[in-house]
């Protein structure tokens, strides 16, 4: 594997360096990776920003965990298209269009939810709400709860292959262009949001969303033009 990363925010970094260690060793699908201690060791991260960055190649099929056997090379690892979503995120001009492609699916996504989400769902993401909105009023770092989030309501749309389509697309969303306080207007409106798939009220859900996709693309494109 690489050296230590410096910055071990950038969920793009380690799983550059998981790949590294894949291609160096030259594993192929169904390989052992070495246990998540023994990686966040050699890397230099923590446990949980290492659980996150496979996680996003879990969700891409480059990475499988397997319960109590450990992390293996996934059935997609080399794909190009894997590939290509993993390294776009680094190129300004992408962030635009990735934002546009997650408007469109997401507005798809709350049509399933407000009819597929559970009861014990809607508990938990309400909870995952409760944190999110402390954090925010606190004007604590709230990027990783902000993340899970958005992950809890695309897992509640039921559909393992849309599923896994907004997992690569959220790699775009780890440290996004350097922004300072990034997406900060539209955080009260991921309470709304909520209410509304409380409330299974599409309309509602929908006009919550747009706001949220508003704020990020302002920010987007004011640090594109810098």
């Amino acid at each position: 594997m690489q050296p230590k990363i410096q910055k071990i925010s950038l969920q793009s970094e380690i799983i550059k360096c998981i790949q590294n260690h894949i291609k160096e060793n030259d594993l192929s699908s169904g390989d052992k990776l070495p246990s998540q201690g023994e990686m966040s060791e050699i890397i230099g991260v923590s446990r949980t920003c290492l659980r996150e960055a496979i996680k996003t190649l879990e969700a891409q099929g480059v990475l499988e965990v397997r319960n109590g056997k450990g992390v293996y090379v996934g059935r997609n690892y080399g794909s190009d298209v894997i590939q290509v979503s993993i390294s776009f995120h680094k190129k300004k001009e992408y962030f635009l269009d990735t934002l546009e492609v997650r408007s469109i699916l997401e507005r798809e996504i709350l049509k399933m939810v407000v009819h597929r989400i559970t009861d014990e769902e809607i508990v938990q993401l309400g909870k995952m709400t409760d944190i999110l909105m402390e954090k925010y009023r606190k004007k604590e770092d709230k990027a990783e709860e902000d993340k899970q989030f958005h992950y809890m309501i695309y897992s509640c749309c039921h559909n393992d292959v849309m599923i896994r389509i907004m997992h690569s697309i959220m790699v775009f969303w780890n440290d996004p262009l350097d922004i300072d306080d990034a997406f900060e207007e539209g955080m009260p409106y991921h309470q709304k949001l909520y209410e509304a798939i409380a409330n299974r009220d599409l309309k509602s859900a929908l006009l919550a969303n747009d706001e949220i996709i508003k704020d990020i693309r302002r920010d987007l494109e004011a640090a594109i033009q810098k």
